[in-house]
């Protein structure tokens, strides 16, 4: 792998990793360009770890909050805010946990077709953007979203939601965010739960590129993995900060449009 590649590879997966675009549908395009072969699992295993440390900082504080509360909690067993988060994040995670490990080699290998892709992008696309109209038209007649925690029921919504991520093109943020709108959630407060719900997430899909690659003969090298894990790092934690700060103001909708067209160039490069 040439580090140009490396680089732009990382850079794709870092931004859209957290960013509601689907990543599955930007990383064709070096494939179907430039012809480049797929990165490997050592590569996959770099911008893994990079993206979860990007989240692990940038929500460090809160992170931190959460497991003294967590424990304090568990230790007075007596339910808090923190603890309260918590159990609601293991919650959301279960579904796609169980689909992950039900479906993992239809995943891989039939729903890899990039009609799929095309067809995903565009789809979830737009129901992120009727949800975001949704809560659009609800501020404007005067709604309040609170800062609260979602409820039980939400959150395992939003987890059974999350298992259509599953699909190459979907957006697990992205489709997390749209769930999360439509059961009523304000814009920030959907993105946050979605990126803390991404934690778990990554970690196993960490951890299951780490067991597929304990079983291969595959040789490490070393600067690819380092330029993989810095730039899908630094590009994913400013990512989400970028995405924080403008979401109330913006809304979904520049996201929505820039998805259907991603959609409609891919469809025109495999189909044309």
């Amino acid at each position: 792998m040439e580090t140009l590649q490396a680089i732009c590879i990382a850079l794709i997966q870092g931004i859209t990793e957290f960013l509601p675009i689907s990543s599955s549908a930007h990383i064709q395009f070096p494939s179907l360009l430039f012809g480049w072969k797929d990165q490997g699992l050592h590569f996959d295993v770099a911008v893994h770890a990079g993206s979860l440390v990007a989240v692990l900082l940038y929500f460090r504080r809160r992170l931190i909050a959460l497991t003294i509360g967590t424990i304090e909690g568990l230790r007075q067993r007596r339910s808090n805010e923190e603890l309260d988060l918590t159990a609601k994040l293991v919650i959301a995670t279960i579904p796609v946990l169980i689909a992950g490990f039900l479906f993992r080699d239809i995943v891989a290998i039939v729903m890899r077709d990039l009609s799929i892709i095309v067809f995903a992008t565009v789809f979830f696309g737009l129901l992120l953007g009727i949800a975001d109209w949704r809560t659009h038209r609800l501020r404007r007649n005067g709604h309040i979203f609170d800062d609260t925690n979602p409820s039980y029921l939400v959150a395992l919504g939003i987890g059974c939601a999350q298992i259509f991520a599953l699909i190459p093109g979907t957006s697990r943020s992205g489709v997390t965010i749209t769930a999360a709108l439509l059961f009523g959630l304000g814009r920030t407060q959907a993105a946050t739960f979605s990126f803390l719900l991404a934690i778990p997430v990554i970690l196993g899909a960490f951890a299951l590129t780490i067991y597929d690659l304990s079983r291969l003969d595959a040789s490490f090298d070393i600067l690819r993995f380092g330029i993989g894990f810095t730039v899908a790092a630094l590009s994913a934690y400013l990512c989400i900060d970028f995405f924080l700060k403008i979401i109330e103001r913006v809304g979904m909708w520049p996201f929505v449009a820039y998805r259907l067209v991603i959609g409609v160039l891919l469809g025109l490069m495999i189909w044309l």
